[in-house]
């Protein structure tokens, strides 16, 4: 994230101001929704792979296609797809809304000192974490939507 503009970071700032207390994502409109949910879950994901993503629930519990929509919205339709294929691993309806059952899943893969093993997420973390390409296409997403973004 180092790598975008400082007019990305005001925008990306600008962005997050609006999700503040808000308890649905959806609430946003676009670009601003987009920006943000691009950014926390690419965040996340680089702090901790699909496994942070899916440790935690974001505010309101937003469905992970509103991310992948995101992603796709940005033109990172290889990271969008990505993050669909871990999405649909999980064998129940709704995953984002049900934290433990993702929790549980997720556990099935790891050993027991909690290293993954045999995980079907692996390579899709392999992929999205630290991926370069969704950060160039947010930032000329940013870009193009500036005035949107406060800018």
């Amino acid at each position: 994230m180092s790598d975008l503009s400082p007019d990305s970071h005001a925008a990306i700032k600008f962005a997050l101001s609006k999700a503040e207390g808000l308890k649905y994502i959806s609430e946003l409109r676009d670009p601003v929704r987009t920006v943000v949910l691009v950014h926390a879950a690419q965040g996340v994901i680089n702090n901790g792979g699909l496994q942070y993503l899916f440790e935690a629930d974001f505010p309101g519990k937003p469905p992970y296609s509103l991310f992948v929509e995101a992603y796709r919205r940005i033109g990172a339709d290889d990271a969008a797809s990505k993050l669909e294929e871990a999405v649909a691993l999980f064998p129940f309806p709704n995953p984002h809304r049900a934290v433990r059952k993702r929790n549980a899943f997720m556990d099935r893969f790891k050993n027991e000192e909690g290293d993954a093993v045999n995980s079907p997420f692996e390579p899709l973390t392999n992929a999205l974490c630290g991926n370069k390409t969704v950060w160039r296409r947010l930032e000329k997403y940013i870009q193009k939507n500036l005035t949107a973004l406060g800018g």
